[in-house]
Formats: C-alpha cells, structure tokens, sequence
C-alpha cells in the first residue's frame, strides 16, 4: 500500500443521505455515483487508512505513551510531561476530536459500501479493512478517555451533529452525543476485530503490503484482551479496579494462533526498522518521502522529533524535540548492558559527522543526552527526505517480539506455575537480545516481573508504555522510577485515565468527566 498515493480524502459526511442533498449530482463525486467498481471503493479506504496517518494522531498518542510513562523526556514541555493539562490542552483535545473524524470516515465508507452494488466477497474484504481501523481506533480512545461515546454510522443530516437545545433531553441520547460504558465500546471493538479476523487475507502481494490482515486483527485482538483483564480506573469512583481474568485465556488463544501462523522474529534487531513490512511486522502506518512517493505529504515527522537538531551530516532536518529520559537509559544498561544486541538500536550516543569526527551526547545543548535510535532511518547527507516531515519511516502499531512476550504474559496470569510453554515466548525474545534465557523453576511473580521488565527494554518508544503502565497497574511505580524534571504536578492515580477534553464538554454539555478530573 505504500505504492499508493491517498487521493480521495473522505469526509465525515460522505455516507450521508438525501436530507443533505435534494438533487441527483451528476458532475460531483458523491455517495451515490462514486462506488461503482473495486478501483472506487480501494480509493475510499485508502482515505480510511489515510485517517490513522494524519502526523496529528501519531505524534500525539507518541508522546502520550512515552512521555506520560517517563521513558523520555521533550524540550518543549507538553502537558503529557508536564502533568498539567489545562483546559485548551491541544494534545488532548486533538487526541479525541481527530480520532473520531478517523472514525467518521470509516462509517461513511461502511455505510455507502453496504449500500452498493459490488459483489459480496469483495464488500467483506474492504469492510474488514475498514472495520479493523476503525476497532483501532476505538482501542485508543476507550483507553485514553473510557467511557466515550460510540458512533456507529454517519450521520443523516445536520442536526445528528449539531448540539442541541439543552432542554431537548432525547437528542443527547443520541450515539453522537451520549456517552456508553467501557464494556459496551469493548464488545464493539471485538465484533470489528473478529469480523477482519474471519474475512482479511494472511497475507498481500507487494502491491497492498501494509494493508491489514488477519494477524494484524489476531494480534489486537490479543492486545485488547490482556487490557481488558489488567487493571482498570474506575472513571466514576476514582478507584483502580481489576478487570476481567477470564481475558488471559482468550488472549493465550491468540497467540498461539499467530506463533504457528508463520510470522518470526527478525535476526537482526536494527533491521525492523530499516525493512518496511518485514516478516515481524503485523502491522505499521505507511509513510513515503517525497521523493519516492512522487506527491508530498506523505512522509512522517518521527525523525524530526527524535533526531538531533543540527546534526545536519546525520539528521539534517531535525529539531529540538524528544530525548531518552537520562534514569531509564541508565536503568536499561545495569539491567541489560550495552552488549544486549538492541542496546545500539535503540539508544543514539554518537553520530559520525562527514569529516571523520565523533559528537557525543552531552556535547552540546542540541544533544544534551541520548537520543531514540529506533526510527532514525534514512539518515545521512545523502536522505531522501526532502523536509523535517518527509521521512519515510513507518509507525509499528504491532510486531511479532510483542505477541511473544504478550503470550507469555497471559499464560503466567491465567495459569498457576510456569512451565516450558509459559517462558517460551520471552526466551525467543531474550535469545535474539543476546540474553541467558529464563529458566525453571520461577515462580509466578517473579516471571511477571521478567515479562514486564523485557516488555520496556524490548517495546520502548513504541507507542505501548503508558498503556503498559495502565493494565499492570504499574503507572505510579514507574513515575517514581524514572523521575522527570519536566513535570510539575505530582502523580496521582487519576493519571491513569485523561480528561475528557474541555472542548468537547464545551461543545456536548452532556459529557462527564472522569473522576479525579
């Protein structure tokens, strides 16, 4: 799919009906004149997937992840390091406002799909993909915010979405106003991901790669599972809650499927990220530069928030943005050492200028500290990029190293002493790292605490942390653990949920806030 530029943008409005548009359109692409073949509806997922790639989600839900959790630290100070989130907080009220209208054009295309004529096997394989971002996209926002409203379809005129009088009671029970518990937006998700499970191809040829699958489903589904039995905050009473422990068992369930379903890890750790859609990757967000894609626009801005500003021989379009929190690098080397084979990966001491010469971290006020190494590709004087946000590095939302720990993991909590089959997912993950594997005996909690610890030093800046620190339970600990001189609030336990955005409150009176909050 990288091949392919998103030209057809669509709005949230496109699956609405006749009580947006009296006449037959003819000269304009509308809903009703526009699915007529399979290059059509290909086009209008294509804007789906566009949804989930707008730099506004990514970055956001970035430092979210890594920032809140305390793993790294940013030069500017945003709320997710500050703690502090004011009422205009633009990194919330993006996270929320941008997802729904990635939601809203998966249900326009849903809806004027069903609608159509295409044959029935070829609506089910494009729905999936549909379906399958659109339980993504839930799965965040139910975890950032919990109880949130659901919107199912498009709307059917403008009054589905314009605020009503506040004395018109019935209106705000409407799905585009009311909010629902966190179980009901769960059960929709998993009717999502188990519908793109059951009709998603294994795999695509060269010229859909990066398109979902059916793993990518399975691996979610396994991801929404262990959530939905860790730890949950109660957005009514405050209080941290233990979710459901039957989830274990459907969580092993999917695993096992995947680690028989041919995915494998990569030999080499720095090669994920240098190959697009490799054999570990279930599933990433595409991005191009310029230069290959033919169009602008299509790039990602990941190393121009991670590189070093200045570094114009390795990271020419870079600016002063995100480093590693100095306390977990250093807690990462006397627990790993620098031999572990994803140590140079995953943290930038150096970089080697044209002329020969070595600049280390802490040389100057642009490298105060290490930086991620992960996602710096195409780098050089020679890049391809052709802007600070033209780099063609892919987001990973899912690989195979976190399916194996993920098995582990739910076969430790749902069973009742490991055994060969519970460390077998975190010892082919150690084993790659360069690591002793885990041996038996070991008891429960401490091989929770190795799957946790392996987790961080092996999904770090992945977009995984704070969600990590969320269902675990773990959350305060790790604020303790990695101190950042960022923040000025204090942690508490309702930093285990975010607000729900003041302008969406503003703008739907009849939306509660979480307790805490």
């Amino acid at each position: 799919m990288k091949k392919i530029a998103y030209i057809f943008m669509i709005t949230v409005f496109l699956g609405s009906c006749d009580d947006l548009v009296e006449e037959e359109v003819f000269s304009t692409i509308t809903p009703n004149n526009f699915f007529q073949n399979e290059r059509d509806v290909a086009t209008a997922v294509n804007g789906v997937y566009d949804g989930i790639q707008n730099l506004n989600i990514w970055y956001r839900l970035f430092y979210t992840t890594e920032l809140t959790g305390g793993i790294m630290k940013h030069n500017w100070n945003p709320m997710q390091q500050t703690m502090v989130y004011e009422n205009d907080a633009g990194d919330v009220w993006n996270l929320w406002w941008r997802n729904y209208g990635a939601i809203g054009r998966a249900n326009a295309v849903l809806s004027v799909m069903e609608a159509s004529d295409l044959e029935e096997s070829l609506k089910n394989r494009y729905a999936a993909e549909v379906r399958f971002i659109r339980g993504y996209v839930y799965f965040n926002l139910v975890r950032l915010f919990g109880r949130i409203p659901l919107v199912t379809n498009p709307p059917s005129s403008l009054s589905d979405v314009v605020v009503p009088d506040s004395t018109n009671t019935e209106a705000f029970e409407s799905e585009f106003m009311k909010q629902v518990d966190r179980n009901e937006i769960y059960a929709f998700i998993i009717d999502d991901l188990e519908f793109a499970e059951a009709s998603l191809p294994d795999a695509h040829g060269d010229n859909d790669a990066g398109r979902a699958t059916s793993g990518a489903a399975s691996g979610l589904l396994a991801r929404v599972y262990l959530t939905m039995a860790g730890m949950q905050y109660d957005y009514n009473s405050g209080e941290l809650k233990q979710g459901d422990p039957a989830m274990y068992a459907r969580a092993v369930t999917k695993t096992d499927e995947l680690m028989s379903a041919g995915y494998s890890l990569m030999e080499n750790y720095a090669d994920i990220y240098e190959n697009d859609n490799n054999k570990e990757i279930l599933f990433s967000i595409q991005y191009l530069e310029s230069a290959v894609a033919g169009v602008t626009g299509e790039g990602n801005q990941i190393v121009a928030r991670t590189g070093i500003r200045g570094a114009k021989d390795f990271t020419p379009y870079s600016w002063l943005q995100c480093s590693v929190n100095e306390v977990f690098w250093q807690d990462f080397i006397a627990n790993n050492s620098k031999d572990d084979h994803r140590y140079w990966r995953t943290f930038l001491e150096y970089y080697v200028k044209a002329d020969g010469d070595t600049v280390w971290h802490g040389s100057s006020n642009t490298f105060r500290r290490p930086h991620v190494r992960k996602f710096l590709t195409d780098v050089g004087p020679d890049t391809q990029a052709q802007g600070s946000t033209d780099y063609g590095a892919d987001w990973i939302i899912m690989r195979y190293a976190d399916v194996l720990l993920m098995n582990s993991e739910a076969l430790n909590e749902s069973g009742d002493t490991p055994d060969a089959n519970t460390i077998n997912g975190i010892n082919q993950v150690r084993e790659r790292a360069g690591k002793d594997p885990i041996t038996l005996p070991i008891s429960k909690e401490d091989l929770r605490e190795a799957i946790w610890k392996e987790r961080k030093w092996e999904l770090c800046f992945e977009g995984l942390h704070y969600f990590d620190c969320q269902r675990t339970g773990r959350l305060l600990d790790e604020f303790a653990l990695y101190p950042n001189s960022g923040r000025r609030a204090e942690a508490t336990q309702r930093h285990y949920i975010y607000p729900i955005p003041f302008d969406a409150m503003q703008a739907n009176p009849s939306l509660k806030q979480n307790a805490g909050w």
